[in-house]
């Protein structure tokens, strides 16, 4: 059959081997790739059609209204139809935005098409991270989620990519070469089964036997589902934390190939490589060495087992406690004069930060019910992307009042540290929330 890709379940520790996730993988990828090529090409843009900084910080902006108006009904969609057909739309729209771009006849057109790509995110969200729930038990979603994560956050590869095709077929070019990827995804993704909802809940809490496919959990009315939902108190401190990092990571990595420029004085081509491909380096080791730490063996001895956390709590220790790291990192990075001393140091914040990826993710999708696994995502997606949007904007407006983007960057390092206090505050809660949901899942 034609939806073939992730259709075999076994008894192994992915029932549904790998393949769902790299797809889903690649459509978090090409969509930001096509997003962070704002970036790589501002200077065009800006010579173009002569905005200053504090409009330019602003344009991920329209992302954020977007997605606040979307998100809701998205993840309503997720939890009740096949999110693969879901998504394949989701990926076709893109690639017509994408188009769009390129042919922008002015700024405001412009504006408006980033606008209806952001709507094309905000759908595509909540059925992403809910399909990534079925596909995996817990064992495994710290892996999976993290890649899916650290795809949005691979921004590098889009700024490096687009600096590059900004310099050799102009800005229009770039967004019209990045609608090829968009539709070869949509086809791999059309391809995509839509797994059994809950099920690797059962598994993990061992109660799936004799091949009987279980009926979905009815997920009630909206409201019910946020009833649900705000008593879940492991997402209040997860949730803010992701949210605050991506309004702190959004601003740094959005404005970093412009401050290589005006600071350090490169290209366009090497400041977007050294911006963007460095941050791409940083975020794919610091996923690997996050989602290892995670299956880190604790082996505590009887007498101090009372004291060992639980995997569950472990996953927000790691995750914190990188946030706080790439914060250092960063402050530092501000504050030497080399070039490459700055780069240097913003590989390893991007190194450490990315520690939260695969464990805060994956925090969420275990204190979640298959249920409303889309919902809460969604509302997470709202808080990511409003950060993300409003990041930027900060920076722009504090480097043009201040005429420094440097000093812009400033404001961002303290709410990377609330971030990293928040994950920490989750502590308490992660490991009586996710059992909750398994006792859920193995209840008649």
């Amino acid at each position: 059959m034609w939806r073939s890709i992730g259709r075999t379940r076994t008894a192994s520790p992915v029932p549904y081997g790998w393949a769902p996730a790299v797809v889903l993988v690649l459509v978090s990828l090409v969509d930001r790739m096509e997003y962070s090529l704002v970036s790589a090409v501002l200077p065009q843009l800006q010579a173009e059609w002569g905005f200053g900084d504090a409009v330019a910080g602003s344009i991920p902006t329209a992302a954020a209204i977007t997605t606040g108006l979307l998100a809701v009904p998205a993840a309503y969609l997720a939890d009740r139809y096949d999110r693969g057909r879901i998504i394949t739309v989701v990926v076709l729209v893109w690639a017509l935005a994408t188009v769009g771009s390129a042919l922008a006849p002015t700024f405001a057109v412009f504006y408006l098409v980033r606008m209806g790509l952001a709507a094309a995110e905000a759908i595509d969200n909540p059925a992403s991270a809910s399909l990534l729930a079925d596909f995996h038990p817990s064992a495994s979603r710290p892996t999976a989620f993290g890649w899916w994560r650290t795809a949005a956050y691979l921004g590098g590869a889009g700024i490096v990519l687009g600096g590059v095709l900004a310099e050799w077929l102009g800005w229009r070019g770039a967004f019209l070469v990045m609608a090829l990827p968009g539709l070869a995804t949509a086809v791999l993704v059309s391809r995509l089964h839509e797994p059994e909802r809950g099920w690797t809940d059962r598994l993990t809490a061992g109660v799936v036997g004799g091949g009987a496919t279980e009926p979905a959990r009815d997920p009630g009315t909206l409201r019910t589902q946020w009833r649900r939902l705000v008593s879940i108190r492991t997402l209040w401190g997860t949730g803010a934390a992701l949210t605050v990092m991506s309004l702190a990571v959004g601003g740094l990595t959005f404005w970093a190939p412009s401050l290589l420029q005006r600071r350090y004085g490169l290209g366009d081509g090497a400041a977007a490589a050294a911006g963007g491909g460095l941050t791409l380096i940083g975020v794919v080791a610091g996923t690997l060495v996050g989602a290892a730490l995670t299956r880190r063996s604790l082996a505590p001895t009887p007498a101090r087992r009372h004291l060992a956390p639980t995997p569950a709590q472990w996953r927000v220790v790691v995750g914190g406690v990188g946030i706080l790291g790439g914060t250092a990192a960063m402050t530092a990075a501000l504050a030497v004069e080399g070039v490459l001393a700055f780069c240097v140091l913003l590989t390893l914040f991007a190194f450490l930060a990315a520690w939260a990826l695969p464990t805060l993710t994956s925090c969420v999708a275990d204190v979640l019910p298959a249920q409303d696994r889309g919902l809460g995502y969604g509302a997470l997606q709202i808080g990511a992307t409003v950060g993300g949007a409003i990041g930027p904007l900060l920076v722009g407006a504090v480097s043009e009042a201040a005429d420094s983007l440097t000093v812009g960057m400033v404001p961002l390092l303290p709410l990377l540290v609330m971030g990293g206090v928040l994950a920490l505050c989750a502590y308490p809660f992660v490991a009586p929330d996710a059992q909750r949901v398994l006792d859920a899942a193995g209840a008649p």
